[in-house]
C-alpha cells in the first residue's frame, strides 16, 4: 500500500472502527436510559467522549511504525504525516478528558478509577510493559477495554450504579470487537510474520486464527439467543439477527482469499450491523 494512503489522516483515523465506541457506549446508554433525567445530555457526552477516545487511539497508533521499521526506514514525508496524525490524536484525547472530568464531577470517584484503568490498558496496546499487541493478548485487551469496561462505564454514568446484567449483555459486543481486531491481524498476517510482530494470529498460525474468527462470531450469536431465556431479549426479536447472518458468506469469501485487504472494513460493517440489531433487541 502506498505510504500516502497508509498514513493519510482518514486512513489513520480508521473511520469504520469508530462504530466500536458508538455501539459500546450506545449499549450502556440504552440499558440505562430510563434511570436518568435528563438522559439526552449524558448520552451525547458519552457518545462524543467515547468516539473521541477511539479516534485518539487510532491516530496515535501508527507512531509504533516509527520504531518498528528502523531497519526499513519510513520516508521523511510519511514520518511527518504520522507525527501530524498523532498530534490530532492527542488533541482528541484532551477533548475526551475534558468530557470525562465533567462526568466525574457528576458520578464521583468510581469513574476516575475506570478512566485510569482504561488509560493504562489503552497505552499498553503496542507499547509499555505489557505491549498487548506484541505479546499476543490484544484481542483480550480490546474485549475488556472497548467492550466490557466501556459498556459498564456508560451504564454507570447514566445510572450511578453498576450491574451484572449489563456486564453479561456486553459480552457479545466485546466478542465482536475482538473479532474486528482479529480481522486486522489476519489481514496483516504475512507482513507481521515477516516483521516478527508476535500477534496472536502469528503465534497460533493462520488456519487457527481463521477458526477463532468463526468461534467469536458463533459465540456472539449463541449468547444473544441464550439471553431470550432470561427475558433480556424476546424470542420474536431474534429476526433482527438475519442481516448480520446474511453477511457471513461475504466475510467467508475474504477470510479465505489471497488478498484479505477488505476483510477488516467488512468485519467493521458486520460489527455495526450486528450492533445496531443488538441495541434494538435488548430491553432497557
Amino acid at each position: 500500500m502506498p505510504e500516502r494512503s497508509l498514513y493519510s489522516f482518514w486512513g489513520a483515523l480508521r473511520v469504520f472502527s469508530l462504530a466500536v465506541a458508538i455501539i459500546s457506549c450506545g449499549l450502556g446508554i440504552r440499558l440505562g436510559w430510563d434511570s436518568t433525567d435528563p438522559a439526552y445530555l449524558l448520552a451525547v457526552l458519552l457518545l462524543l467522549g467515547g468516539t473521541l477516545a477511539q479516534a485518539g487511539i487510532n491516530l496515535v497508533n501508527d507512531t509504533e511504525d516509527l520504531r518498528q521499521h528502523k531497519a526499513v526506514r519510513v520516508s521523511a514525508q510519511a514520518e511527518k504525516r504520522i507525527i501530524r496524525n498523532a498530534r490530532f490524536g492527542w488533541a482528541a484525547f484532551a477533548l475526551a478528558s475534558l468530557i470525562g472530568l465533567y462526568l466525574v464531577s457528576l458520578r464521583g470517584w468510581p469513574l476516575i478509577l475506570i478512566f485510569i484503568l482504561s488509560g493504562m490498558l489503552a497505552l499498553n496496546y503496542h507499547s509499555g510493559p505489557f505491549n498487548f499487541k506484541r505479546n499476543g493478548y490484544a484481542i483480550i485487551q480490546v474485549f475488556l477495554l472497548m467492550g466490557v469496561i466501556m459498556v459498564e462505564a456508560s451504564y454507570f454514568t447514566m445510572t450511578g450504579r453498576f450491574s451484572m446484567r449489563v456486564l453479561l449483555l456486553s459480552l457479545p459486543v466485546g466478542l465482536l470487537i475482538s473479532l474486528l481486531l482479529l480481522s486486522n491481524e489476519i489481514r496483516d498476517y504475512e507482513s507481521d510474520l515477516q516483521d516478527q510482530t508476535r500477534t496472536l494470529s502469528v503465534r497460533i498460525g493462520l488456519p487457527a486464527a481463521r477458526l477463532l474468527y468463526w468461534a467469536l462470531i458463533g459465540a456472539a450469536f449463541i449468547m444473544t439467543a441464550a439471553y431470550t431465556y432470561s427475558g433480556w431479549i424476546t424470542s420474536g426479536e431474534l429476526i433482527w439477527l438475519a442481516p448480520p447472518l446474511l453477511m457471513l458468506p461475504i466475510l467467508k469469501k475474504y477470510l479465505y482469499a489471497e488478498d484479505r485487504s477488505q476483510l477488516t472494513p467488512l468485519s467493521g460493517l458486520f460489527f455495526l450491523v450486528f450492533g445496531v440489531a443488538y441495541l434494538y433487541m435488548v430491553s432497557a
